[in-house]
């Protein structure tokens, strides 16, 4: 096989075991067993900036864009990085009531949903316009552009800010 410029070999590899999770084999042969890997900035770069990271926080790789490392180690971690990231989609809010934690009734990507949120902390608004809203247990869901929502919905959102 002819040399890729474009997509020089990693020394490093990945290796998916059977039940499910991943491994990291350095150059030299050590693995690391159960590694994470993780996008820096999921929404404003979502085609780069993956860190590769061991179970006690050490980055193994670090990988500017997934186009650079090749198709197939590419697609192996776009596989990794989506099953990671779960992560519905509100397209619709229909109440947020006054409590603490508020909670919030939306329809998804994934059906409607009911969840807490703690308060405005939870709610990031990066500058493309779109947010992610963590809930009370961690889970996160994006509204990918707030000027997109119905008119009603907007103002719920923007209410509870």
């Amino acid at each position: 096989m002819t040399p890729d410029p474009q997509h020089p070999p990693t020394t490093w590899r990945l290796e998916r075991l059977p039940h499910g999770r991943v491994d990291f084999l350095s150059a030299t042969g050590i693995r690391h067993a159960d590694v994470d890997i993780v996008r820096a900035f999921p929404f404003t770069c979502p085609d780069g900036l993956v860190a590769i990271v061991a179970e006690d926080g050490t980055e193994l790789a670090w990988i500017d864009r997934l186009d650079e490392v090749g198709p197939a180690l590419a697609a192996e971690l776009r596989a990794e990085l989506a099953a990671r990231e779960f992560l519905p989609v509100i397209s619709r809010i229909d109440a947020v009531n006054d409590a603490e934690p508020a909670e919030w009734t939306v329809h998804t990507d994934r059906g409607p949903r009911r969840f807490r949120v703690t308060g405005s902390d939870d709610v990031v608004r990066p500058d493309d316009g779109s947010a992610v809203i963590t809930d009370t247990f961690g889970v996160r869901y994006r509204i990918p552009a707030i000027a997109g929502l119905d008119p009603a919905s907007r103002r719920l959102f923007e209410k509870n800010l």
